[in-house]
This record gives C-alpha cells, structure tokens and sequence, in this order.
C-alpha cells in the first residue's frame, strides 16, 4: 500500500454530446419533486467528472455514474464512513468500484476495475481529506442543481443533512 496518497472527486466540462440517452420522464407522477429535478438536471447538465486517487486518473459522466451514486443514498454513505464503517462507491456504467475502509486517521482505499480485464490497486488516504473531498463535491453538485432551478435550496439542505451529520463523531471514530 502506498502513503498517503491524493483524493479528489471534480466536476470538469460540460459535456454536451446530443442523442447522449432518453430524458428522464416520469409519466405516473411516482417521482417527488426532489428525485425528478435531480435525475433531470443531471441529464440536462451532463458534465465530465474526474476522479483521482493517488496515481489513478477515472473519468467519469454526472449522468449516469454520479447521478445513480448520488441518489443511492450517497450522504448516507458518507455518514457511515465518517463513523468508521466501510463503504463501496461502485460506478457499474464505468466498470470500477472504489471501496473505502477507515484505519484510524487513514482510509484504505481500493480501486477495482472490473468487466473485460479486471484489476485492483490500493491507497492509503487521509481520513479528513476524504471526508472533507465527499462532502465537498456532494454540495457543489447539489448546489449547482438549485443553482439551475431543478431542485429547491431547502431540498438540498434535507438531502444533504445526513453527511454532516457526523461532525463531532468524526474524531472518535478515529480513535476506536
């Protein structure tokens, strides 16, 4: 495993390539106002993602790798790595996995390509960075949502709530 290694989770460009997929519809009214604005304003706003840990470089697409991460109960997830759990961030459109386990003020952190050719690499990442770099890009993304009018600022605010919920938990999580 190597030292302490960089994380990070970046929207890039725009990615405006017509005929990308079909709009999200919601024809039976089953969705909420929430869900809706946010599968469309992932299509709408389609950007590159990139996502780097260590060495690694992955690109990826906010629709649909980060818009199914994100709505799959994404702060929640981060809540439960903040308390010591592990968690397994997979991007199935993309073929790779990313799981992070915490070590005390660390993160293991495993990279996993699977499909065709499969391969596996491991980081060892600092705790806060990672904490800080999931929190961070979850309310820019979500932020740039109510900036484009798809999702309402208090809607944001509910939604992300579980993330930060974990504030002063943090540190002892380190030291069990």
């Amino acid at each position: 495993m190597n030292s302490s290694q960089k994380f990070d989770i970046r929207l890039t460009e725009l990615f405006l390539e017509e005929d990308w997929g079909i709009a999200p519809e919601d024809p039976l009214g089953e969705l909420s106002h929430f869900e809706m604005g946010w599968w469309r304003f992932c299509f709408e706003y389609n950007h590159k993602v990139l996502i780097e840990i260590g060495d690694e470089k992955r690109q990826v697409f906010l629709d649909p790798d980060i818009c199914m991460m994100i709505d799959n109960y994404f702060p929640k997830e981060i809540f439960k790595l903040s308390q010591g759990q592990k968690i397994v961030i997979t991007f199935p459109e993309s073929s790779f996995a990313i799981t992070l386990v915490p070590i005390d003020n660390q993160i293991s952190c495993t990279l996993r390509k699977f499909g065709y050719s499969c391969w596996e690499k491991q980081f060892e990442c600092d705790r806060a960075q990672v904490l800080d770099t999931l929190r961070g890009f979850l309310t820019e993304v979500m932020q740039l949502a109510v900036d484009k009018g798809f999702i309402t600022a208090e809607e944001k605010d509910e939604f992300i709530r579980p993330a930060f919920s974990a504030g002063n938990i943090d540190a002892v999580a380190i030291g069990q």
